[in-house]
């Protein structure tokens, strides 16, 4: 991972500040860093939605922690550290993610679900589905090659002739819209088992 290194001006009063619960010192620290932790999610997760997530969630852990800044020597360091294990957790839960929904469509296929389950996975495809109906059409189609069709990222921009990062970025999208939907139409327990459903981003 790349470190994100850098002092600014005045590091040990702004930690101080930020310490004492100063929000716009928190701010300073906030957009000095925020990018590049940005930078460095998206390079291992390839998904936007998750690395805004990362950003947000390490500053998070840093705002409730912030008594204990006055103590960092390199803030630089403090950060990445942070940073990192969030990174690692994202990737360990994604691979997580992707055992569970093929024994779940192990399972499926041998129908040895509980009637419950049965409903539950059932209802997830069809509210998944509803979610890609609901996609702008160039973002469905890419969807539908890549998840539906098994082809690969190059495979689908080479069909379509496009580059493949921008229909790496068309497919991004299609992700972080059908889990907005996802999140607004299920409900708690549905949301569960439609968001395991949900490909990774990457």
């Amino acid at each position: 991972m790349i470190p994100l290194s850098t002092k600014f001006a005045c590091e040990p009063a702004l930690l101080e500040k930020i310490a004492a619960g100063d929000e716009m010192a928190f701010q300073q620290l906030f957009d000095h860093y925020a990018d590049r932790i940005y930078g460095v999610a998206i390079s291992y997760t390839k998904c936007p939605l998750l690395s805004e997530e990362i950003v947000q969630e390490v500053f998070l852990k840093i705002w409730i922690k912030r008594n204990t800044l006055p103590a960092v020597n390199n803030i630089a360091d403090y950060i990445f550290i942070i940073a990192r294990n969030r990174i690692l957790n994202v990737l360990r839960r994604n691979k997580m993610e992707k055992a569970y929904l093929k024994q779940l469509a192990t399972d499926s296929d041998e129908n040895i679900l509980t009637p419950e389950h049965q409903y539950y996975y059932k209802e997830s495809k069809r509210l998944i589905e509803n979610a890609v109906l609901a996609l702008p059409p160039r973002q469905r189609l890419i969807y539908q090659l890549n998840q539906v069709q098994g082809l690969g990222l190059s495979e689908v921009a080479d069909h379509l002739g496009l580059s493949r990062n921008t229909a790496r970025n068309h497919l991004s999208r299609a992700m972080e819209s059908i889990r907005a939907y996802v999140l607004q139409h299920a409900d708690e327990i549905l949301l569960l088992f439609a968001l395991l459903m949900i490909p990774p981003c990457f």
